[in-house]
């Protein structure tokens, strides 16, 4: 004759096996320090960087870019030929030649690159004069051109936290150039060689989940593309001066400079699709020289390479400067945003709940077990 089994013995026993189970799971869930739940949270979603090249965030990032050695114009006073004429006259050095003012001046360069992917100069300015930017004496910025330009290919080499996925510039005496070998190179009276222009672009992926940004600081003439199109104008001879632009979950490009809120731009992207932001900048007077750039969670194609100077190994943006068109693989070897706060957060609380559950889950567990126990003492 089978032994029968009433309600309570019944559920006694899935309550011993529930608690058994329970045990088990919330020692295991316990044993997840902080510091292994974030570990996790960033292994949850693979950096392609600490993946493909076995890099830690000690290790460097290099950004290709090039340089433009400037030729100083001669001081012409504004006081003999006029205002209008001085400044037509001068596009490199304006501290030494004095007769200014300084400030952002919007409206030099136009709202799309040309078909070298260059900027191209507008007539005027926001200013009553332009400063410098001229269409007749422009190309010489980010071309090498005999007796007025030289180019120089560099590495800017960027702090990468693979936390966040943030690349970082920083720079508050930034003279690339000192020491450049050139006839055009000339120093100012601090010695430094201010009279430079630089250009670089860095590819990326659109995410569009409303976590991309890219910011930079500045002075001077400092403009930001999101592929052919402007999006940050900080033109001028100016002091140091911020811009920045941010994309929402619509792909849609917003920015501003100072302290202004964001504004659509009217530059929108697509999600998947590869993008470049293409960065020119110059420093045409002798007074500072400060640049510094961030991206925030931009999905950023890397390749694997040796340093072009030194001998340590790390990863390069994917793009080649001296092909303003280049297109990198995008998506190849690309860093991916691990998003290891939320996740960080998210893993947290769903364990947190997960122990209390498995903690009433226990209670309702002894609860059966001591009232199974007393029906058995009870019918013995």
């Amino acid at each position: 004759m089978k032994k029968k089994y009433n309600k309570s013995q019944i559920l006694g026993g899935i309550a011993v096996a529930a608690f058994a189970l329970a045990i088990v799971v919330m020692v295991c869930g316990m044993s997840n320090t902080v510091n292994e739940v974030k570990e996790s949270a960033i292994s949850r979603e693979p950096d392609a960087i600490l993946a493909s090249a076995g890099l830690d965030e000690e290790k460097l990032v290099s950004l290709p870019v090039l340089y433009y050695d400037q030729k100083a114009d001669e001081c012409v006073n504004m006081y003999e030929v006029g205002n209008k004429e001085a400044a037509e006259a001068r596009q490199f050095e304006w501290s030494d030649c004095e007769y200014y003012n300084k400030g952002v001046e919007q409206g030099l360069v136009d709202y799309y690159l040309d078909e070298n992917y260059l900027p191209v100069a507008m007539e005027g300015g926001s200013f009553v004069t332009n400063k410098g930017v001229r269409k007749e004496g422009f190309k010489k910025w980010f071309n090498a051109i005999d007796g007025q330009s030289v180019s120089y290919p560099g590495l800017l080499q960027m702090e990468y936290n693979p936390v966040y996925a943030e690349f970082s510039f920083y720079n508050n005496e930034f003279y690339p150039l000192d020491g450049a070998n050139s006839e055009l190179a000339e120093t100012s009276k601090d010695s430094h060689n201010h009279l430079f222009t630089m250009s670089f672009a860095v590819p990326f992926t659109v995410l569009a989940d409303g976590n991309e940004s890219f910011e930079v600081r500045a002075d001077d003439d400092t403009w930001v593309y999101v592929g052919d199109e402007l999006v940050v104008d900080l033109g001028g001879v100016h002091n140091v001066e911020s811009g920045r632009f941010a994309i929402n979950e619509n792909g849609e490009v917003y920015a501003a400079i100072k302290d202004e809120d964001l504004a659509f731009t009217g530059v929108q992207v697509k999600a998947g699709e590869g993008e470049l932001v293409r960065v020119f900048h110059a420093d045409r007077d002798s007074d500072d020289s400060q640049f510094n750039v961030r991206f925030v969670g931009m999905n950023i194609a890397t390749e694997e390479s040796r340093f072009a100077r030194g001998d340590e190994d790390g990863v390069q943006i994917a793009y080649d400067p001296s092909n303003p068109s280049y297109q990198a693989p995008l998506g190849v070897t690309s860093v991916t945003r691990p998003d290891s706060v939320k996740g960080f957060i998210t893993i947290a609380t769903l364990e947190g709940v997960f122990v209390v559950l498995f903690a009433v889950l226990m209670a309702v567990s002894l609860r059966f077990m001591v009232k199974a126990h007393k029906e058995n003492i009870e019918k013995s």
